[in-house]
């Protein structure tokens, strides 16, 4: 968000240079990429997080600086007196949802000129990085710039009968918007139009039909509140992203519609003297409760690990906009958003108490939880099944309703999503065994597949199943692993109708246990802590060196790594890549080749040290493996 330091000062008295203004902020929450001269003024860029739309503008970056600084704004340029006139033009509002547009301000201005907007908005607007167009479009640019309610003007005579019906539009229609792209919309877009056409893409860009343009004489004037969640969705699905619809889908203040339109208003009267602005037009469908918390300093003091007093904290909230009760905290409307929990709460008052200020030493005073044993047996099973050769798969916890029928699951039986993305995510899973089967059939070329999965299954409760699944006949490796694991279950094979179903070219085995059955004693899964400590990386280049060994035809190739990694620390890593058996070797001999990779942290490796590594290397494997090595050279 560009913020110009100059139009700041409209709102709020600044005595800090831009550069202590923009370090201070950062501290504050709000992160400064960069700092630029633009003509005698200079223009701050800050990174706002998606959860502070009510930043996206300079009112609204003037009540971070008020709060942070404990300043007043300058509230007269917030309060406007508006002389309109009763016009006998008319709009006709329909809105089809009042989830989707619950609230609409309007006001139709006649009589207008179209031309250039005054020199000192256009300055203004350059800071931000919008270029003139006319008087009309300009306002309402610089109107959302200012206070963050995006505003729309159309031409009141390209509106059939003054009908404005916002709804969500059906797949397949099309808008084509100010910038001359026709789109195809989906089902949930949101559309204004009149009894003949669609003019308007709601909350994202104006429609073409609805220009204003040098012919102009009279405009509606739209400030609105639409859905955010549906702005989002479809800016992402069109790719089609808009300073508009930036700030709809982060929030816009529900309070601030009427200022944001009389603003528009009143600059639209200074630039054409004769223009008739005509009644508010202002529905409410849907106004959102005041959000309530309950404050806590005991709780907040002990998150924060702080002692801050309770009127402290109360001062900070009030700084900030929030309104006091008692010990119950009214968020504000532009903060209605993001402001939800006591944590929330909690992150305000460290913010204005200053995080520099927290003590780095009250972490040390934590008590850990104790040692979570179920998380350690999960952990137990996955490793224990890694070692006989299976790999673990993640996998959503739905089931459509085709799986469902191939598997003889009756629908009834599942928890239905009430509001599901698509048809494959309509149901939860009663069994793992969906998520198994689509797995093996998205690998239908692997010569051998087998998979296990610890996850969530719904039935009247969660629960947490353990399912294994392996392709082929023999079911030896399943059972392999259910003895490790102490369990009697039974292993079951797959149909071959529904093996058809999921186009499955091979048998499946498969076993599914509630993870609350599989009864293991915690000394077995107690978790090993690593003594490897960290080392910064270093700047250096490893030094490669290659090593043959002739060994027994029975012995590990990852014994051997296991044992040359203790050599040295400077033994940075050990790789096999080489192992074959010749007779020349003799009778159940084999040939190992290892790259070994040596570092120092601090300097390149030096030559008599690397040799003396290696011979150190060749003396362990002959001692502990009966290995010889192929060359002689460094003996």
């Amino acid at each position: 968000m560009k913020i110009s330091y100059g139009w700041l000062k409209d709102y709020i008295e600044i005595d800090k240079t831009p550069e202590q203004l923009a370090n201070d902020l950062s501290l504050f929450g709000h992160e400064a990429e960069s700092i630029e001269k633009i003509d005698s003024d200079t223009v701050l860029d800050f990174e706002i997080t998606p959860n502070r739309g009510d930043c996206l503008s300079i009112l609204g970056m003037a009540r971070e600086i008020a709060a942070l600084y404990n300043l007043k704004l300058k509230t007269q340029n917030l309060k406007l007196q508006l002389k309109t006139e009763n016009l006998d033009k008319k709009i006709k509002t329909e809105i089809s949802d009042p989830e989707i547009c619950p609230r609409y301000t309007a006001r139709i201005i006649d009589n207008i000129k179209i031309g250039e907007s005054p020199k000192w908005m256009q300055g203004k607007l350059a800071t931000y990085g919008f270029r003139p167009i006319n008087n009309i479009v300009d306002i309402t640019n610089y109107v959302m710039v200012a206070t963050g309610q995006p505003l729309h003007a159309f031409d009141y005579d390209k509106i059939k009968d003054g009908l404005m019906n916002i709804r969500q539009a059906q797949d397949g229609e099309e808008v084509i918007t100010l910038d001359g792209k026709r789109h195809i919309l989906r089902a949930g877009a949101l559309i204004i139009e009149d009894s003949e056409k669609i003019y308007d893409l709601a909350g994202i860009m104006g429609g073409i039909k609805s220009e204003v343009d040098e012919k102009t004489k009279t405009i509606v004037l739209q400030g609105a509140i639409f859905d955010p969640i549906l702005i989002r969705r479809v800016s992402k699905y069109l790719n089609h992203t808009t300073d508009a619809s930036y700030r709809y889908e982060r929030g816009v203040d529900f309070e601030k519609t009427i200022a944001g339109v009389d603003m528009a208003a009143s600059l639209i009267k200074e630039s054409c003297s004769a223009a008739k602005i005509g009644e508010l037009i202002d529905i409410k469908l849907k106004k959102p409760r005041a959000c309530k918390i309950e404050l806590d300093m005991a709780k907040v003091n002990k998150l924060l690990g702080t002692n801050i007093p309770d009127n402290d904290a109360l001062d900070f909230l009030i700084r900030l906009g929030f309104k006091i009760n008692d010990n119950i905290v009214i968020v504000p409307s532009f903060r209605e958003y993001d402001v939800k929990i006591w944590q929330d709460l909690a992150e305000e008052i460290a913010r204005i108490y200053g995080y520099n200020n927290i003590n780095k030493n009250q972490i040390s005073k934590i008590k850990y939880q104790k040692e979570n044993l179920e998380f350690n047996k999960k952990e137990y099973i996955k490793d224990v099944l890694k070692d006989l050769g299976f790999t673990e798969i993640y996998s959503y916890s739905f089931i459509d309703k085709k799986q469902a029928d191939i598997l003889g699951i009756d629908t009834k039986n599942l928890i239905e999503i009430e509001k599901p993305l698509s048809e494959e995510t309509q149901y939860l899973r009663l069994s793992l065994l969906s998520s198994l089967l689509s797995a093996i059939a998205k690998n239908p070329w692997a010569p051998e597949v087998n998979i296990f999965e610890i996850g969530a299954v719904f039935n009247k409760d969660e629960k947490i199943q353990l399912g294994l699944a392996s392709t082929g006949k023999n079911s030896g490796l399943i059972k392999k692993t259910l003895k490790e694991l102490d369990q009697n279950a039974q292993i079951k094979i797959v149909e071959q109708k529904i093996l058809d179903s999921y186009k499955i070219r091979r048998g499946v085995n498969y076993v599914i246990i509630d993870l609350d059955l599989l009864k293991i004693e915690a000394h077995e899964y107690s978790k090993d802590i690593s003594q490897n400590k960290y080392r910064p990386i270093s700047k250096y280049t490893p030094t490669v060196r290659d090593l043959a060994f002739i060994i027994e035809a029975n012995t590990v190739g990852n014994e051997i790594i296991k044992e040359i990694t203790k050599i040295d620390r400077r033994i940075l890593f050990v790789e096999l890549f080489d192992e074959f058996t010749s007779e020349k070797f003799g009778q159940n001999k084999k040939n190992v080749a290892f790259h070994i990779w040596l570092q120092e942290n601090d300097q390149p490796m030096a030559d008599k040290e690397t040799n003396e590594i290696l011979k150190n290397i060749i003396e362990e494997v002959a001692n502990k493996f009966g290995g010889r090595l192929r060359s002689e050279e460094f003996k």
